[in-house]
């Protein structure tokens, strides 16, 4: 179902760990339950293959499983609801210098897959950028590495 994205995982300089090095379903089952969420089945596909990483200079937060100190979702979520910078209903994942992205679990459909919207700093709307994880990562790779 994903082999076009690991191909071009694979073909891009990404900062992703190698396939298959991910994080638990205990890991990702916890983070859940402690961010009262689900997350969309692209997302919990590509924690549980990769667990986190980069593309460009930019964080793909993932869970922080081993305690080392890399991006995690649920401290990234929590602080950011507690400073009012994400509403309940979005998930932040993705930040960039000027930019985030977040999931839109509002709009989650009946495979649990939802809109991937895109928040730049300073302005006033968001747009939406991808209709799930997987279509975010394949749009945003080949972006930054064009």
């Amino acid at each position: 179902m994903y082999e076009q994205l690991v191909h071009l995982i694979e073909q891009k300089e990404v900062s992703f760990p190698p396939l298959g090095s991910g994080v638990s379903e205990s890991s990702i089952l916890n983070a859940e339950a402690e961010l009262r969420v689900r997350f969309p089945p692209s997302y919990r596909w590509w924690l549980l293959n990769y667990g986190g990483g980069q593309i460009g200079q930019d964080l793909v937060y993932g869970l922080d499983e081993a305690g080392i100190g890399a991006p995690d979702i649920t401290a990234l979520n929590k602080a950011d609801l507690t400073d009012g910078l994400r509403q309940s209903h979005e998930i932040m994942f993705y930040i960039g210098n000027e930019e985030r992205f977040f999931f839109d679990l509002s709009r989650q459909n009946n495979s649990g897959e939802c809109p991937v919207c895109h928040r730049i700093f300073g302005e006033d709307q968001d747009v939406d950028y991808a209709w799930t994880f997987d279509e975010f990562l394949q749009k945003r790779i080949s972006e930054l590495s064009a």
